[in-house]
């Protein structure tokens, strides 16, 4: 009904407009829009089983050209793309006979569809869901997308008071941001096929502790992630008037309690408008970036990189007596899932999934590859800190649906806040800490409540993580706020 009235009123009121050539031109230009606008809901709708919403903006303005390139050849399929042409080619021809028989309304014809129009559609004016998937609504949420040049301009420099001594404060504090890991396909929580190896091994010897209960802020990166490095949470949505990122980072907090900050990204820089990730990179003091925006590798670089980069820069000498923290940012499970591994960790087969759809079987596989790998690489930088006072932390930024939704059961990608059950799948994920043996001796209250917790477990949301972390470093209080309020630990 939205578009309905939209596209009448337009049309009514271009065709008023002289010179014929400027109405031209305005004409070319909103139907090229209207066709774009068509062809990304058609595929959304048929595909995806949603309409373009703030959601998948927010995976659009995500993504750099390889991404686009990786999801059109994982998630367009022949048929719909020969079924849009089809009907655009339709819809050109109706508008081509339409000019040749002059089969346009007259003018008397016309104002009489408007007024009709208009009294059928004005008692539903007051109803907002009828206007919130609209063209109109979805360029609103594309203008209010807010992201500021650099973090380091809106530090605050926040009070901050401890518990014990610095010195007391452990020597490396490592966070791996994973990507789209659902919790339910780890072995580490249940799953039935071994996807989780080398973690299982490190937990079997009581230095790895996974959590459950464990839901991400939001089902896409760039959203995730400003509520995961900042203090910034959804309580705030509402309640105040600042921006994310006019919040205390995770990274300012550590920098300021002397914390040299060191940042290790597998997923490309991007641009100003996917610069969620980047923008926390940059604040950090060393930010290393492995893929850079338009990378001809940018589906060559398997994780592993990760670890050959860092691994002289957690060895050097002159590091050894400052404080460390250090965020590696994953490719992980970034569709297309089967560009994520190298092909010895081609373990599973469509084979293994004989009780599912066949449609599905070669994602799953694929998708349980990725995971397989991704296991590897987190237990290999996990290892780089086993002689050190090191505590790591790996949670994934949001998880995937997975064709575990019922009411659209094809759909395995991100899920959508406009969904209820899509969205609570999508946030599912793992939640694991590693504590190293020496970090284990040096810090036995810290290890009491890490074991008291998964004895324990309680709900808790990734967005509360900076809180999480400044409770291990020993950080009180900051800003008047009691830290472990919000911790996981408390």
């Amino acid at each position: 009904m939205h578009c309905f009235v939209l596209t009448y009123f337009l049309t009514f009121l271009i065709g008023l407009i002289r010179p014929t050539i400027i109405r031209r031109i305005i004409q070319i230009i909103l139907l090229s829009v209207a066709t774009l606008d068509f062809s990304i809901n058609f595929y959304c709708l048929f595909h995806l089983k949603y309409f373009l919403d703030a959601d998948l903006l927010q995976l659009i303005l995500g993504t750099d050209i390889n991404e686009a390139k990786e999801f059109a050849s994982a998630m367009v399929p022949t048929w719909v793309i020969l079924l849009l042409t089809i009907l655009l080619l339709l819809l050109i021809g109706l508008g081509w006979l339409s000019c040749k028989h002059n089969m346009n309304l007259g003018k008397k014809a016309s104002l009489v569809a408007l007024a009709l129009t208009t009294i059928a559609i004005a008692p539903h004016f007051h109803i907002k869901y009828l206007w919130k998937d609209g063209p109109i609504y979805r360029l609103s949420e594309l203008l209010e997308y807010d992201m500021p040049n650099q973090l380091n301009a809106y530090y605050s420099h926040p009070n901050i008071s401890f518990n014990n001594q610095q010195q007391d404060m452990p020597a490396n504090v490592v966070l791996i941001i994973g990507e789209s890991f659902a919790r339910s396909h780890s072995s580490l929580y249940g799953y039935d096929k071994p996807t989780n190896p080398c973690l299982s091994e490190l937990r079997d010897n009581s230095l790895l502790f996974a959590f459950d209960s464990i839901n991400s802020p939001a089902p896409t990166t760039a959203e995730s992630i400003q509520y995961m490095l900042s203090t910034y949470s959804h309580s705030d949505d509402n309640n105040t008037n600042k921006k994310w990122y006019e919040f205390v980072s995770i990274i300012e907090a550590l920098q300021e309690c002397g914390y040299g900050c060191s940042w290790f990204g597998n997923q490309a820089r991007h641009s100003i408008k996917n610069g969620t990730a980047r923008l926390y990179a940059e604040a950090c003091n060393r930010p290393f970036f492995l893929q850079q925006e338009g990378s001809d590798s940018f589906n060559d670089r398997y994780d592993n990189v990760l670890i050959d980069s860092s691994f002289q820069y957690i060895n050097q000498p002159d590091q050894k007596h400052s404080p460390r923290f250090i965020i590696y940012h994953m490719m992980g499970s970034h569709f297309d899932f089967k560009m994520r591994y190298p092909s010895e960790y081609n373990h599973f087969k469509e084979d293994d999934y004989a009780s599912e759809p066949i449609e599905h079987r070669t994602i799953l596989a694929t998708y349980d590859n990725s995971i397989l790998y991704n296991d590897y690489i987190v237990s290999q930088i996990m290892n780089l800190f086993h002689d050190k006072d090191a505590v790591v932390i790996y949670v994934p930024d949001h998880g995937q649906v997975m064709y575990r939704n019922q009411k659209r059961p094809d759909y395995y990608a991100h899920g959508f806040s406009r969904d209820s059950v899509s969205y609570a799948l999508g946030v599912e994920i793992p939640f694991i800490i590693y504590a190293s043996p020496v970090f284990q001796k040096q810090h036995p209250d810290l290890m009491s409540l890490i074991n008291s917790r998964q004895e324990h477990p309680k709900t808790w949301n990734s967005d509360e993580l900076p809180y999480l972390i400044m409770h291990i470093v020993g950080i009180k209080e900051i800003n008047g706020k009691d830290v472990k309020d919000k911790s996981l630990l408390n």
